[in-house]
């Protein structure tokens, strides 16, 4: 008996489980709807999408992705088809965009009547750009219960409004980022319908709508969709960054009485909106941020909204203090100030009073902040600040203070000040103190007490010591970078780290091995060691599989031996950086596997021939193997490289030519191949779009080429080569042009006098645009909690700042008689000319003058004749004029003692005459050097005095002088006196043997003897 209960209550238990799982499962009706739905917007080349939703009947549609079904009747309650993203590879396959895959799915309605609870429709990202005939959205009116509709990163256009005017359940509408301009056209099965009736009217509900990132450009849109004034229960109002024509008129917003959240980022308002503002008392949000603001902040309208909890002011030009009756804004939780002109003390502001504070941003402003913050000691709601770009004031005491609040995130520049309020902060996630120079041990405490830290940023500082690092299971970024730390890096880094994602530890003192153990980091993408003392060899674990490592920069350490060896797996890798170290041997295979874009071997011992299957890495874009012992010639291989940017395979052995496909690169922009052994000539980048072509110190032959004019060329260094000819004047036409090296070459001719129109360009250049993103945020958005975008450079960023495009790029040139490396950003500012040791001849062009911008003008070591323009008083910013070994004559301009920045001055060994300019100010600082050679020059630096009258020679230019002067040889005086000195030779040779004959007979004999030995010797030959 017994027995036979136990069996019953399993029976019944199991009885009740099938029929609970089958009444807790989906409705088979909506299953099949949803199946139906799958079937027609499936992504044909992509397996993976809403592969949860399955067929089979054990399959819980409730349970699917982007399903929400109601727990007590198992209805769909919200149903979510977010496009997918379309990876990097999928977009270099078969198709290219989302838009290409799904421009063919047009809206159903008829597939979403079956839903009959659906509360939330969600279909953003799809490029929907119309629905099929007589199935627009005005067919959803049976789905009486739909209250949110997000529609937002399709292509519908003004027509759609029409067609959801008659959802009359609608509360929230999301339209965000479609296609509203006036003269789009809406797609159905076989029709366009353009824009026509454009109101909302039938959403008496409407509480929420969000138009941001359209087309709109009526500035009376909320009148046209009927929304100012019968809409009372409109509450959240979103048109950030349409394209309206001209400011919004502030009745037109100012109808909006019951708005509680008005979001205008982005677009152009009246000057007086914000003193107007007072009329939308219920405001609780309130953002302007870039919306062409400016003066000061009124004293009334914006402080008459004692609701406001959120406020954005950012990106504008608003200037002077912060108004005290912002006091009244006792709700406030989040203001946003970031890049404007604010002045003044924030402790002595009303910031200092407002103690509902959560999020203080004000970045790139012009406060003081003081670093004490005690002035927000009572901010027991204090979150976030946000300070960078102000001017940081220094506490004289060193009291340690506990304040009420406890931050999240704390991000402050140029401190020079560890703040003491941080030793009792223990909820970080996020601290910047960048660029603050605070000297003193690295701070391990800090990383200690805030356990749960997310991103660290003490890049730009001066501490020393070396690191304890506790364990951070959070952290995803770490920058020490430019720092003075000393010792090795801990050998379990990876375990105390484990979720790092991004770090740079770059221009340190670090030393000793690398840890294989950065290879236990799951996640991590990016790694910078740069310029450390590290060394040893690579552990071929950071190339292990699965790892997502993409960038890997180890450049200028001691780091040796053999480049990942075979068993190495670096198929992540997209940007290598290895310079700098003493790597040896051939450049492995290993690479070739890799999808590189940047590859950085350059610095290094490396030797054998460049590998042609360098040209099988398609996706390359910069490519550095400068300064090795490379030999051989430049693969033809090369030529696959289509999207090839940077190439630098300077000062090596190569040989040969340059292959003839180059002048297929059309995005080739930055070419070194100087201080090779290349030759012949190089009008094989006739076709390129160069900026940047340094050929310098090879053998290359032939004239310049005249297309090197018809670019937007910055960088020209053909130093040290062979070509010969005139300088064409085609290179006038290089309005970009910045630093041109032509010296120690064979040109002859005249200098151009269209030089003097390069160079003119005041405006900053943007010759070495080379910085990379890479791929989506891997860091917390902070400001979740807010409804307005809080921006933070650094936590919404998509990427880090310190990851650049490494590879080099710049040029060196010769000024002040040393040769300077100018890269990045530093070549904008540098611009020169260097002509110097060829057969120029010729005045100097008085057009010269004209290159107000330039620093450095090396004419020296040709055969430069005329005077010394009285005009380069003009060159205001020369720092360099060297015009020595030529042919000039005449005084020195007392006029060049206008150049006051001049800071190396030759004109030595020429023909000038007079004295030397006063030795005051700039000129005060040249010796000897700078003027000697000159026979008829006179005083200091000189040792020769200006008071004892000398014959100054007359211009070699005088007509006078080119009538007398013969030159310093007679040529007929010479012919005559060859001829008499001939004659008597021969007269004296021949009394001799008449005289004597003894010497007689030895004359003739060996005449005889040396005529017979001739002769025997030509008759044994033949």
């Amino acid at each position: 008996m017994t027995n036979s209960k136990i069996v019953y209550w399993w029976l019944l238990i199991l009885f009740m489980a099938n029929v609970w799982l089958c009444c807790y499962c989906c409705l088979n009706e909506e299953k099949t709807a949803l199946l139906q739905l799958k079937a027609n917007i499936n992504y044909s080349k992509r397996d993976d999408y809403l592969s949860s939703w399955e067929a089979n009947e054990t399959s819980d549609c409730c349970r699917w992705e982007g399903i929400v079904c109601s727990n007590s009747t198992r209805r769909v309650v919200e149903l979510s088809v977010i496009a997918k993203q379309i990876s990097q590879e999928e977009q270099l396959g078969n198709f290219t965009t989302r838009d290409d895959m799904l421009r063919n799915w047009l809206f159903n309605a008829s597939l979403f009547i079956p839903f009959k609870n659906l509360k939330a429709l969600n279909i953003p990202g799809h490029s929907l750009a119309g629905w099929v005939k007589n199935e627009g959205f005005e067919k959803l009116r049976p789905l009486r219960k739909l209250e949110r509709l997000d529609l937002s990163g399709n292509q519908f256009n003004r027509s759609i409004f029409q067609s959801l005017s008659q959802l009359s359940s609608i509360k929230s509408l999301n339209l965000s980022s479609n296609n509203f301009a006036p003269h789009s056209e809406m797609w159905f099965t076989d029709n366009k319908i353009g824009s026509g009736s454009e109101r909302l009217s039938g959403l008496d509900k409407l509480e929420i709508l969000d138009l941001s990132y359209n087309h709109l450009e009526d500035k009376k849109f909320l009148s046209a969709l009927e929304l100012n004034t019968s809409r009372p229960t409109l509450k959240k109002l979103d048109i950030r960054y349409n394209s309206f024509q001209s400011f919004i008129p502030n009745e037109e917003l100012g109808a909006l009485r019951n708005i509680e959240y008005l979001l205008l980022d982005g677009i152009t308002l009246d000057e007086n909106f914000l003193r107007s503002s007072g009329v939308m008392s219920s405001l609780k949000v309130l953002s302007v941020a870039q919306c062409n603001l400016n003066g000061t902040l009124p004293l009334q309208g914006l402080c008459d909204l004692k609701y406001l909890e959120e406020l954005s002011l950012s990106r504008n030009s608003f200037t002077g203090k912060l108004p005290a009756c912002l006091r009244n804004l006792t709700f406030l939780r989040v203001i946003d100030l970031t890049q404007n002109q604010f002045t003044g003390n924030i402790a002595l502001s009303p910031l200092s009073s407002l103690l509902s504070l959560e999020y203080l941003l004000i970045a790139n402003n012009k406060f003081e902040v003081p670093i004490s913050f005690e002035s927000f000691a009572n901010h027991s709601k204090l979150k976030f600040v946000i300070a960078n770009y102000n001017s940081v004031i220094v506490q004289t005491t060193s009291k340690i203070w506990i304040p009420k609040f406890q931050l999240e995130a704390l991000s402050l520049f140029n401190s020079s000040q560890m703040p003491n309020f941080l030793h009792s902060q223990h909820h970080l996630r996020l601290i910047r103190l960048s660029k603050c120079n605070i000297g003193g041990d690295f701070p391990n405490w800090l990383l200690e007490n805030n356990p749960k830290l997310g991103e660290v940023y003490l890049d730009g500082n001066a501490f020393t010591g070396s690191l304890q690092l506790p364990f951070l299971p959070n952290l995803k970024a770490f920058d020490i970078s430019n720092n003075k730390i000393r010792g090795q890096l801990p050998p379990n880094i990876g375990s105390i780290f484990p979720n790092l994602v991004i770090s740079t530890m770059s221009s340190n003192m670090l030393e000793g091995l690398l840890p294989s153990s950065f290879a236990d980091m799951q996640s991590l993408e990016c790694l910078d060691l740069s310029y450390n003392k590290l060394k040893g060899e690579l552990p071929t674990r950071l190339a292990r599989k699965g790892s997502k490592l993409y960038l890997l920069r180890l450049s200028n350490n001691m780091l040796k031996g053999e480049i990942f060896p075979a068993s190495a797996n670096i198929n992540n890798f997209n940007y290598l950086y290895l310079d700098g170290n003493n790597f040896s041997g051939p450049i492995p295979q290993t690479l070739s596997t890799a999808p590189l874009r940047t590859l950085d071997l350059s610095y290094n011992s490396l030797s054998g021939n460049i590998p042609s299957w360098l040209g099988n890495i398609s996706s390359l874009t910069s490519l550095a193997l400068s300064k090795n012992h490379l030999n051989g010639h430049i693969p033809p291989d090369f030529c696959r490289l289509e999207g090839l940017e940077v190439l630098d395979i300077s000062e090596n052995n190569l040989v040969g030519v340059i292959p003839s496909c180059f002048s297929s690169f059309r995005d080739l922009k930055h070419v070194y191949l100087s201080k090779n052994k290349l030759q012949g000539e190089f009008n094989m980048f006739s076709n390129s779009y160069l900026r940047v072509l340094d050929l310098g110190d090879n053998n290359f032959s032939g004239s310049i080429p005249k297309w090197l004019g018809s670019y937007g060329i910055i960088t020209l260094l053909l130093k040290g080569n062979n070509l010969q000819g005139t300088i064409p004047t085609e290179l006038c036409l290089a309005s970009d042009l910045r630093i041109m090296d032509l010296s120690h070459n064979n040109l002859s001719g005249p200098i151009p006098r269209c030089f003097g129109n390069i160079m003119q360009q005041e405006d900053v250049i943007e010759a070495y645009p080379y910085s990379s993103s890479f791929g989506s945020s891997v860091f917390e958005t902070f400001g979740g909690d807010t409804a307005i975008e809080v921006e933070f450079s650094i936590m919404s960023s998509s990427t880090l700042m310190f990851l650049d495009n490494y590879v080099w790029v710049g040029a060196e040139f010769m000024t002040k008689h040393n040769t300077y490396s100018y890269e990045g950003s530093i070549v904008d500012y540098m611009s020169g000319i260097d002509l110097s040791c060829n057969q120029l001849s010729g005045h100097i062009p008085k057009e010269l003058s004209n290159l107000t911008q330039i620093r450095a003008l090396n004419l020296s070591h040709n055969h430069i004749t005329g005077t010394i323009l009285s005009a380069f008083s003009k060159l205001l910013n020369i720092e360099s004029l060297d015009l020595s070994y030529n042919n000039l004559t005449g005084n020195i301009p007392t006029q060049l003692l206008d150049l006051t920045t001049l800071a190396v001055f030759s004109v030595a060994h020429n023909n000038l005459t007079g004295t030397t300019p006063q030795p005051i100010a700039q000129f005060g600082t040249f010796n000897e050097s700078s003027y000697e050679g000159n026979p008829f020059l006179c005083g200091p630096p000189l040792p020769i005095s200006c008071t004892e009258p000398k014959e100054i020679p007359k211009s070699p230019l005088e007509p006078e002088c080119c009538e007398d002067d013969t030159g310093f040889l007679d040529i007929e005086l010479f012919y005559i006196s060859f001829l008499v000195a001939f004659a008597n030779v021969v007269l004296a040779t021949v009394v001799v043997l008449w005289v004597n004959p003894y010497w007689r007979n030895v004359w003739f004999y060996y005449v005889e003897y040396y005529m017979y030995s001739c002769y025997y010797f030509f008759a044994s030959k033949m």
